[in-house]
């Protein structure tokens, strides 16, 4: 048997073509089978584990934050108090002072 140039490309395209019918109906790639290169920003995606009540919200949180309130708002009336009382004070000092000393005795000149 004597092949032809026309034989031997018809032969070498039948197998191309049955290669490449094989290769594309079998099955995915597993993705074990891949490898890939990351780059990440931020925290990690793995690591420690959150805390049981989340960052900060433990089971005295809210009677923490109204102590911290109210501890405020206490030094702010004591602080409102004895400002008060300090203009008070400055008052009853100046009360008669308005033009010096003889303002309360007007009377006895």
């Amino acid at each position: 048997m004597k092949a032809t140039l026309k034989s031997m490309v018809a032969k070498v395209m039948m197998a191309g073509l049955l290669g490449g019918a094989i290769a594309l109906a079998g099955g995915a790639k597993a993705q074990a089978q891949t490898w890939s290169v990351g780059v990440q920003v931020g925290t990690p995606a793995y690591g420690y584990a959150a805390p049981a009540y989340g960052y900060g919200y433990g089971p005295d949180y809210y009677a923490r934050l109204r102590y911290e309130r109210e501890r405020r708002e206490a030094y702010e009336r004591r602080q409102a108090w004895l400002e008060h009382e300090r203009r008070e004070a400055w008052e009853r000092e100046h009360r008669y002072r308005h033009d010096g000393w003889r303002d309360r005795d007007w009377n006895r000149r």
